[in-house]
């Protein structure tokens, strides 16, 4: 798998999806270990991608088509696929305060400023996933050096 690529995996404890760059490791949903045999619902290669899949692969599937229409409608296939998740958190790194923390409107302002149609909270918890980042609170997180 190359450097850029993402799976979209469904814990088989709570079945809710997330990223993740491996098979093993832990769902940040409920917390349970995620042992290399977990189903891969989509293997994606950009942080938009993947943030659009996680939600696509959480929603029910009765509605799972009409938000990939609305969503695809938005932004296009080519925007989403332009700036990889490690270069967002690398320039969220750069705005980050001297203690290295982050808050949800900081990084909501940073994915609209580069065009990326994906919730902040999405982008911070597949970092704090990745243990790049820690949780501080509901709306703020830290840079690990």
């Amino acid at each position: 798998m190359s450097e850029q690529s993402w799976l979209v995996i469904r814990c088989p404890s709570c079945l809710q999806c997330s990223g993740h760059r491996r098979q093993k490791g832990r769902c940040p949903h409920c917390g349970s270990a995620l042992d290399g045999t977990s189903e891969v619902v989509k293997v994606c290669t950009s942080g938009g991608e993947l943030l659009t899949e996680v939600a696509l692969a959480n929603t029910p599937s009765e509605l799972r088509d009409e938000l990939r229409a609305r969503l695809s409608s938005t932004v296009p296939e080519e925007q989403t696929a332009s700036i990889s998740m490690r270069a967002l958190l690398r320039k969220l790194r750069d705005i980050a305060d001297e203690e290295g923390v982050v808050d949800v409107d900081s990084v909501s302002n940073h994915l609209r400023k580069n065009e990326v149609d994906a919730p902040a909270e999405g982008l911070m918890e597949q970092a704090e996933v990745e243990g790049l980042v820690l949780r501080l609170d509901e709306t703020r997180w830290m840079f690990f050096e």
